[in-house]
């Protein structure tokens, strides 16, 4: 096969900026707060955090992208790179594009021994001196900085100005001056210094946008789905959507119960949906794997439930602070036997906040077990959004307000899904086991269990329940291949790999490689005839993951009979970039 290869010469519309420094160094609040600044000026925003397991000391990085167009990862390189400590100035000695701003504290360390890529400005500025004038607060220190790029940008002061207040207001007055005032030195010495602008000044408009994280997303479309009850042990990445729902809970009326571990997270869940409200859990592997024999009782007694993984490097404690898709086949199998699941693998920011409101309809629609895929790339990553859609009037299913006549909870339907009762409704009172039961609940696995009619009993409920998944199948929307429809090559991703994979496919177009994109979103159940009809004339299939054995290559095989040769994958606990699929699909196609 023949391709012709072309140079790359997209132009550059967008800046990166890189903060490195240590854990205790605020890095998390500089780059959510440099996210705010620039959300505010209306650029588009992408932020993510790189961090090691430890309280003080380590290696973090916090990397922010901006674009007045649509910014789809969080870069590579980075345009202006602000180093807090010498320890971190080597190590980012190639991750930086030529020409680029290296800002740092010239009296706390020096660059003269390092050499840094052609052509970058080394931007020396005492910030520790600068601060020391202002307040003996360290922190301050950044928010020199801040004031420094806000020069090196253009930006708008006044509306820099804005976000600080709203940031610190809550601390009284005098801390918002002491951080106006910081803002205002640190932009005068780079004027004072004749620092080279990479933007000119502009009028911004205000944003309307909001800035959210990914599991403030999930949270938030929880929330707009109707959740009343949520429980969780605190576990990186999942934490955060705790903290979100505990911010919000007293003006939404909701309960949020941060258990002592997964299990009693997960069993707390099923007794409040099983008493009528929307409830979810969230978690990562590790206590996804605690919640598994409970997730099956859920099943079995057909009580809705949304359970979170957010998933993290294993097994088990693995590397709690970085990202993977090792979870897939964890949770096709939860728990022993065979029941049905729905499991939803969010892409981004805005479709975390969609899966959330999906979760909770769907669990209760079909009354079973919906499993989110996060990881936490996408749990932890900031990104600017439209206006959500936050409505919180759901309609109900399935449950009955007053029961005429003999109640059976499990009564055999078409569709699998059989009219319930809450706790209290009058003649709607019910038996229900973990064992499997009659169409009323009553257990055939120990009094009835062997006798010849017991048999088709336990055919017709496992058939009952797994009918569900037809009906499931025909709602969810079938995924559509974004691109050429004439392409050689032929990109499959899922969950938060998305956007980077969708990167690349633009950037191999740039380069004459004839590329699309596949995405599954909706992983249980699979709308395999539309993912074979979509693959059918595609010349070169290649899977994208965050795994070492591809396993969303694996069960597209075993599912829909689609055989991938080709496999690029990343499994060190890191976002796979764009860059690095371009290279990995070079390499395949110069080898066909």
């Amino acid at each position: 096969m023949f391709f012709n290869f072309v140079e790359d010469n997209a132009m550059k519309n967008d800046i990166v900026v890189r903060f490195v420094g240590s854990a205790g160094d605020g890095l998390v609040s500089i780059g959510e707060l440099f996210g705010k600044i620039l959300k505010k000026h209306n650029f588009n925003v992408l932020g993510f955090r790189s961090y090691q397991s430890v309280i003080r000391g380590g290696y973090n990085t916090y990397q922010i992208r901006a674009s007045q167009e649509k910014v789809l990862t969080v870069g590579e390189e980075a345009d202006i790179i602000v180093l807090l400590n010498k320890h971190v100035a080597e190590i980012h000695r190639e991750v930086v594009h030529s020409g680029a701003r290296i800002i740092y504290d010239n009296e706390d360390f020096s660059l003269d021994e390092l050499e840094y890529p052609p052509d970058t400005v080394k931007l020396p500025i005492p910030l520790k001196a600068i601060t020391k004038e202002i307040t003996t607060l360290k922190v301050v220190r950044n928010v020199v900085g801040f004031g420094a790029i806000a020069y090196l940008l253009g930006l708008n002061m006044e509306l820099i100005e804005e976000v600080l207040k709203e940031q610190f207001q809550r601390k009284g007055e005098k801390v918002v001056e002491i951080n106006v005032l910081a803002l205002k030195k640190g932009y005068e010495y780079a004027e004072k210094e004749n620092w080279s602008p990479i933007w000119e000044k502009q009028d911004y408009k205000k944003s309307t946008q909001m800035l959210l994280s990914g599991n403030d997303a999930i949270a938030l479309g929880l929330l707009a789905g109707g959740l009343k009850f949520y429980s969780g042990y605190p576990i990186t990445p999942a934490s955060s959507i705790i903290h979100y729902l505990t911010k919000h809970l007293p003006k939404l009326g909701i309960i949020v119960k941060q258990t002592e571990d997964e299990i009693a997270a997960v069993g707390m869940a099923i007794g409040a949906a099983y008493c009528g409200v929307r409830a979810a859990t969230g978690t990562s592997g590790a206590g996804f794997s605690l919640m598994s024999e409970m997730i099956g009782m859920a099943a079995m007694e057909e009580i809705p439930l949304v359970v979170i993984n957010s998933q993290r490097v294993g097994p088990s404690t693995g590397m709690a602070t970085k990202t993977e898709q090792g979870d897939l086949f964890q949770a096709l199998g939860v728990s022993q036997g065979e029941f049905p699941k729905i499991i939803i693998a969010p892409s981004d920011v805005e479709d975390a906040f969609q899966s959330g409101i999906e979760a909770l309809e769907l669990a209760e629609k079909y009354q079973t077990v919906v499993i989110v895929l996060m990881d936490l790339y996408l749990s932890e990553q900031i990104a600017s959004v439209k206006r959500l859609p936050f409505k919180r009037k759901n309609k109900r299913y399935g449950i009955l307000s007053e029961v005429k006549g003999e109640y059976r909870r499990f009564v055999i339907t078409p569709n699998g899904v059989s009219p319930r009762t809450l706790p209290g409704t009058k003649n709607g009172m019910y038996h229900t086991t973990s064992s499997e039961h009659q169409e009323d609940g009553s257990s055939i696995a120990s009094t009835l269990a062997g006798l010849p009619h017991t048999l088709e009993i336990r055919k017709a409920m496992v058939q009952k329940r797994m009918r569900k998944l037809e009906y499931v199948l025909k709602e969810l929307p079938p995924p559509k291949l974004e691109g050429k429809k004439d392409a050689d090559i032929t990109l499959i991703s899922w969950g938060s790999t998305k956007n980077i994979v969708a990167e690349a496919v633009i950037k191999l177009n740039e380069i004459g490689l004839r590329a699309n994109h596949l995405h599954i979103k909706y992983v249980s159940p699979l709308h395999i005839n539309v993912i074979n009809d979509l693959l059918k004339n595609s010349k070169i299939l290649i899977a994208v993951e965050l795994n070492y054995e591809g396993q969303m290559r694996k069960y597209l095989r075993m599912e829909a009979g689609l055989n991938i040769p080709y496999l690029i994958n990343r499994y060190n606990g890191e976002p796979i970039t764009s860059s690095e699929i371009v290279m990995k699909v070079k390499e395949i196609v110069q080898n066909e």
